[in-house]
């Protein structure tokens, strides 16, 4: 039966990624009744809720979605990390967002309609008789994630966003912004109940790391603590994760990380239908395009150790007409039907290092160097010495770039969260730069249909 359930879960997920290409719905023009899955009447027995939950990951990360490329690429043009060769990106590159810009408001739109199809599903299971307490909690732990998930991330690129947890689009569409305290609340509530009633292991997604359970959440809330400054739990959640040495360890060959093989990761996505990743079709040079249109800023790759194994295996150079290119390279495959890498969402290494940093804002320093000392060595780098609280926090700084560089964002998001973003931005592009480009504009479609929702400021 399980094995059946998996295959329904599998094959309407492909059917699902066909049929929301490029879908960008704004948040208030999310129709409730537009998908027949996500209504009460079909949760109606195990079979009809799999589906809907199939339906709730693949509107939470549709091909080419901002949760397969765009929050890799994006913020690492708004940062220090890549720059784009042509003028596509260039309100990112010069921090230069305007209200009206396209690729901001997708970012937006696709969080709010993947927590739209969370809270359907959180709804529809709430309201029916016919699923086992079990299965019931399952569905609501995996449901509350995906809208925890992007929360973090509307809540980092844009503060105060508006905090949506019914399906009444009339309602949504009058709520003002919610404190960013309340978001992050809300976040760790639901992280939370899906660390107490998902799994702890990878058999509902039949060992494949593509679908929620205990230790994605468990890496999450680690991951929101720090951010958050609780620096014992933040501590103690990498600290479990990294302790299941039976699910999860760090592989010495770099080409293994991204792959869907890899012990190092713990939360992944299938790629596209194509077999291979919508961000690897992206960034990579190919036959048609030549020459890589998202190319390194030098300040990144000059931030590359010698003998640094990551610059090695996790960056590119081509040579052409004379003109050298370093791109990213993590993803490497362009191959149809291959099917060698997924989209890794949440991964080992940064467990090692959010605890390390949780460590030193503890006065923990040995540990908290050893720490930046198992990422350094696997990368082929001699260990660090650093002593001081202020030597081990650039340490870790360094080991965040280079290990995570255009990855999800987390090179921006560390920027901003430890208060250096205006220094070095600031300096790197002296003539664009001003602070409030530290959030991105709320799109202004939003607030013409939302009376009550307020721009950030420096934003027309």
């Amino acid at each position: 039966m399980k094995r059946y359930i998996n295959r329904i879960f599998i094959l309407f997920a492909g059917v699902m990624v066909i049929c929301s290409l490029h879908s960008c719905k704004k948040l208030i023009e999310v129709d409730p009744s537009g998908s027949s899955l996500l209504t009460t009447n079909v949760f109606t027995d195990s079979v009809t809720l799999q589906s809907a939950l199939a339906g709730m990951y693949v509107n939470f990360a549709p091909q080419a979605a901002a949760y397969r490329c765009s929050l890799s690429t994006l913020p690492a043009f708004s940062a220090d990390e890549m720059h784009y060769v042509g003028n596509t990106y260039d309100p990112f590159i010069n921090n230069a967002l305007l209200s009206s810009d396209g690729y901001a408001a997708y970012i937006w739109s696709n969080s709010y309609t993947a927590i739209y199809n969370s809270n359907s599903i959180i709804e529809g299971v709430n309201t029916s008789t016919a699923i086992s307490t079990r299965f019931r909690n399952q569905a609501l732990a995996e449901a509350r994630f995906i809208r925890a998930f992007c929360y973090f991330y509307l809540v980092n690129l844009y503060g105060e966003v508006p905090l949506v947890l019914s399906t009444d689009v009339k309602q949504n569409s009058a709520l003002a912004r919610s404190p960013s305290a309340a978001v992050y609340a809300q976040i760790l509530d639901d992280l939370k109940f899906a660390q107490s009633n998902l799994p702890s292991d990878y058999s509902i997604s039949a060992g494949s790391r593509t679908r929620i359970n205990k230790w994605i959440a468990t890496a999450m809330l680690a991951r929101v603590n720090l951010y958050t400054g609780n620096w014992a739990d933040a501590e103690a959640q990498a600290t479990a994760v990294i302790s299941n040495t039976a699910l999860f360890s760090l592989p010495a060959d770099l080409s293994r990380v991204f792959t869907p093989t890899s012990t190092e990761a713990i939360w992944q996505l299938y790629n596209d239908t194509n077999g291979f990743t919508w961000y690897a079709s992206t960034v990579l040079p190919n036959a048609v395009t030549k020459i890589p249109t998202h190319v390194l800023n030098p300040a990144l790759t000059s931030a590359f150790e010698t003998g640094d194994a990551r610059k090695s295996n996790w960056t590119n150079t081509l040579v052409y007409n004379g003109t050298t290119y370093n791109y990213p390279y993590k993803y490497k495959s362009l191959t149809s039907g291959a099917n060698t890498e997924y989209y890794t969402m949440l991964r080992l290494a940064e467990q090692y290092l959010i605890r390390a940093e949780a460590r030193v804002k503890q006065s923990n320093f040995a540990a908290a160097l050893a720490d930046v000392n198992i990422i350094r060595r696997r990368a082929g780098l001699p260990a660090g010495t650093a002593g001081t609280a202020t030597d081990l926090m650039a340490a870790i700084m360094q080991e965040r770039r280079v290990e995570f560089n255009c990855e999800w964002g987390h090179r921006w998001l560390d920027l901003k969260r430890t208060g250096m973003v205006d220094a070095v931005i600031g300096t790197l592009k002296p003539g664009f730069w001003k602070p409030s480009a530290a959030l991105y504009p709320i799109p202004a479609g939003e607030i013409t249909r939302d009376v009550n929702l307020t721009q950030n400021p420096g934003y027309n």
